[in-house]
């Protein structure tokens, strides 16, 4: 996400034709390369850069239903509402902050709920709240094709009044913002359906992804408990938005059981999710104070306690990989001692602990050297059957790049896949065996060069 935001910033293109040397397969629209990429401009190339458009995207998220929480709700539910969106941040970490397309979807789908629920209420145009949900989706698209599952309950909630004419409008307004950013020059159509289209079509459900989705999908349903205690006193659009969420909820198990993919797909429901946990209590309990404060407390907990694991997580992540501190002034090191030349990083044999040093090739991109080869999108063109790029076999045999920086002690280019284990990166391996040798060792990297170099 880092270096093809970079790309962006710099007026490259995002998206290359598979025959490129460069070609890196991407399911994601350009929104969220687009989002990140405005920091990077704004602030240079850096790798904390980098992390602002998902860390931005969550605060934006929260101050999105903080509005929509005072003005829907009244004052007095800006404390809980707050509350509830962020315990659901925190038990969605890392995903709902970190450098991924997630965020701005999760974004996107707050600014919706506070835009349909406000303009859909009666005294305002009936076109208004469709417009603007219509704008938001085609965005929300943008980002990931199943976009529009997420706003899908709030088109029966907010913009069904005059719906023969709502919904075509609201078609018609995502359609065309689906559409715009593809007029860009780094975003040529046709490379991102042809990815989108090889990709999708291979893949299907893994048992153990849908069992973990099913898992964490679990405190999702917690406002649908309360369905059955506040149905009476709910208006009929309500009844269909908390419906139309629950059978969302369920299809999006799909996108998040499938092969490559993991629960994290069903994040941005979360600003639907804290919405109807205040709808729903307050539906169901408003007759009894007490309960209500009980009520929402345990709304609030659960998440929390949910979450806590997921701090602990991340702290230990952090705590434990404070080492790439060393690992990034040694990549600063390699390129010092070969000024103007091309420093590519490539992979060893780890495909988890190792492999995460690798995440650091975004300095190398920040400072102008190619990465023309990418773990994860190499795994995903091996799982679909795409052959070998000969581009790429061709400029690795020419020794394009004089140098490579491969994690230390470690065989290049060794690294099984995580789909069935496949042996996806053997033909660049051989290639690059044959033009390279080893040059120096590292505590982190070791540097490889060209034979005779």
């Amino acid at each position: 996400m880092a270096i093809r935001s970079w790309r962006v910033a710099q007026g490259l293109p995002a998206y290359m034709p598979p025959d490129a040397p460069d070609f890196l397969l991407t399911l994601y629209g350009p929104l969220p390369y687009l989002w990140n990429g405005l920091w990077l401009n704004l602030f240079g190339g850096a790798i904390a850069c980098s992390k602002l458009g998902g860390i931005l995207a969550a605060l934006l998220t929260l101050a999105a239903f903080a509005h929509h929480a005072w003005h829907r709700f009244g004052p007095i539910w800006l404390a809980p509402g707050l509350a509830l969106m962020s315990a659901g941040l925190l038990m969605a970490t890392p995903f709902s902050l970190w450098t991924r397309a997630d965020p701005v979807t999760l974004m996107l789908v707050a600014l919706a709920l506070t835009a349909t629920a406000q303009l859909g209420r009666s005294g305002k145009s009936w076109w208004m709240a469709p417009l603007a949900l219509g704008v938001l989706t085609g965005l929300a698209m943008n980002v990931k094709a199943h976009g529009f599952l997420f706003m899908a309950p709030l088109a029966l909630g907010f913009a069904a009044r005059r719906w023969p004419f709502a919904w075509p409008l609201a078609s018609l307004a995502a359609a065309l913002a689906w559409y715009a950013p593809f007029l860009l020059p780094s975003f040529p159509l046709e490379p991102y359906l042809g990815g989108l289209q090889r990709a999708v079509g291979v893949r299907g459900i893994e048992t153990d992804l849908l069992l973990l989705s099913i898992k964490r999908m679990l405190p999702f349903l917690a406002p649908l408990l309360l369905l059955p205690w506040a149905w009476k006193n709910l208006p009929g659009n309500e009844r269909l938005y908390a419906l139309a969420y629950g059978a969302c909820l369920a299809i999006g198990l799909y996108p998040a059981s499938v092969a490559g993919s993991a629960w994290y797909q069903l994040i941005p429901f979360l600003p639907l999710w804290a919405d109807l946990c205040l709808r729903l209590s307050r539906a169901a309990l408003a007759e009894r104070p007490r309960r209500l404060l009980a009520g929402l407390t345990l709304l609030i907990l659960i998440p929390l306690l949910l979450g806590w694991p997921s701090q602990r997580r991340l702290q230990k992540y952090m705590s434990e990989r404070a080492f790439m501190t060393e690992a990034a002034a040694e990549i600063e090191a390699a390129m010092a001692r070969h000024p103007g030349q091309a420093v590519e990083m490539g992979f060893g044999r780890d495909v988890a602990e190792t492999y995460r040093t690798t995440f650091l090739k975004p300095m190398l991109a920040f400072k102008g050297h190619p990465t023309s080869l990418d773990g994860w999108s190499d795994m995903e063109m091996a799982f679909i059957g795409m052959k070998p790029s000969e581009s790429r076999r061709d400029r690795l045999s020419g020794c394009a790049s004089p140098w490579w920086l491969i994690p230390a002690g470690e065989p290049p280019f060794t690294m099984p896949s995580v789909f069935q284990g496949q042996d996806f990166l053997f033909a660049y391996r051989q290639s690059f065996l044959e033009a390279y040798e080893l040059k120096e060792k590292g505590q982190f990297f070791d540097l490889w060069g060209c034979r005779g170099g």
